[in-house]
């Protein structure tokens, strides 16, 4: 049996690299560069993609359908799909008895705004240098976009989507993201002149230098100065 490019049987399980993988279309998903229904592959382009045994790639997909991040389907133009929100957010509506598709924009933003500290911190305590690398990529796309105001949104919640990634208090992160995937769901009703003030591209920098120093100080500093208004 061959061994898998870049591994050392001795030291590296299967599992592990299974992990790595999901783990890294994890990051591909919450970049901002893709969206719910995106087609990221077959299980077999993905085994070529990463150099791994059939095996490795099905518990990689097994791991992210798990946490919700991907939909494999099967027969003539299947394969791995980026998951629709739509699931958690009928399981979201369940559990809290509240239909967020109906609520406001700018409703949705405040209660994003007010989770926010508690979710910063937490990112604070807890992210990695590969974790640091992956906001600083969304925050170049986010540079990018600063011109096109739903998609410089969309790339803002992907930031603040890995973000919840650091977060070890799951209810927290289910809420928070719960919220996210509220404010895509309406982004797509919203008038651009009506869209709320976000954070500029400067202030979510001073946030993640903050974060990659563990400062969380420095994190709230940077969150009360960046004190997002509704627009008229």
């Amino acid at each position: 049996m061959a061994v898998e490019e870049g591994l050392n049987p001795l030291v590296r399980s299967r599992v592990s690299r299974a992990e790595e993988i999901a783990h890294e279309l994890e990051v591909e998903i919450t970049g901002g560069g893709l969206r719910p229904g995106d087609w990221l592959g077959t299980k077999d382009g993905l085994r070529q993609r990463f150099g791994v045994a059939v095996a490795t790639i099905n518990e990689a997909v097994r791991l992210l359908e798990m946490r919700r991040y991907v939909e494999a389907r099967p027969g003539p133009g299947g394969g791995i799909f980026v998951a629709v929100s739509s699931g958690r957010m009928r399981l979201g509506s369940f559990i809290l008895g509240f239909r967020w598709g109906s609520a406001s924009f700018a409703d949705c933003m405040d209660v994003r705004d007010a989770l926010e500290p508690v979710v910063c911190r937490e990112a604070a305590r807890h992210g990695t240098p590969d974790d640091i690398r992956a906001l600083k990529k969304i925050l170049a796309g986010m540079e990018q976009r600063q011109d096109a105001p739903p998609d410089y949104l969309r790339l803002d919640w992907a930031l603040h989507r890995r973000l919840a990634k650091l977060c070890r208090n799951a209810p927290l992160q289910g809420f928070y993201l719960l919220v996210l995937d509220s404010l895509e769901e309406v982004l797509d009703r919203v008038d651009a002149d009506h869209l709320v003030q976000v954070h500029t591209v400067a202030g979510h920098r001073e946030l993640v230098a903050a974060i990659a120093e563990g400062d969380e100080a420095g994190v709230e500093a940077a969150i009360r100065r960046q004190v997002p208004t509704a627009a008229d």
